[in-house]
């Protein structure tokens, strides 16, 4: 029987510092994240020139294609700096995909890179609730998203 290749968690994580060594923080609570591509399509439709009276037919273009991630999990005040310099600036990101494999950080699959910015960011708290806080970010990206498989 044949299986897909799926992972089973994926890490989110922003460039704080160039570096030498580059430094990668790991936005630690964001839990689920969503990796979202598109294309900007036009369209028209022209005539058959044989059969005038007949609607015309669909012809697409690709203008353009874009990418974004949401993600969303757990509020962690801990990397609230990282949140707020990112937020509406450009900045580098990762998302690490990884197989669980019963160890305790997994195995990389592979990663995406690409330069984005934090578009939104919501937080949510209820008093008296047992949950704690929530976070929901998105971040517009700009040029490629690239993957790179694990060695």
């Amino acid at each position: 029987m044949s299986e897909p290749n799926s992972a089973d968690f994926a890490l989110l994580k922003i460039k704080t510092a160039d570096g030498p060594p580059v430094v990668l923080t790991l936005l630690c609570g964001i839990q689920s994240v969503t990796i979202n591509r598109s294309v900007n399509m036009g369209e028209r439709y022209r005539r058959d020139c044989a059969k005038p009276n007949r609607p015309g037919t669909r012809k697409i273009r690709n203008n353009g294609q874009s990418w974004n991630v949401s993600g969303n999990g757990e509020d962690n005040t801990d990397i609230e700096a990282a949140y707020s310099e990112a937020f509406g600036v450009k900045k580098d990101y990762v998302i690490e995909l990884y197989r669980d494999d019963d160890t305790d950080a997994g195995e990389l699959m592979g990663s995406y890179a690409g330069t984005g910015m934090m578009t939104t960011r919501n937080q949510a708290f209820a008093q008296g609730s047992d949950d704690a806080g929530t976070a929901d970010i998105t971040i517009e990206g700009e040029g490629d998203l690239l993957w790179t498989a694990a060695p």
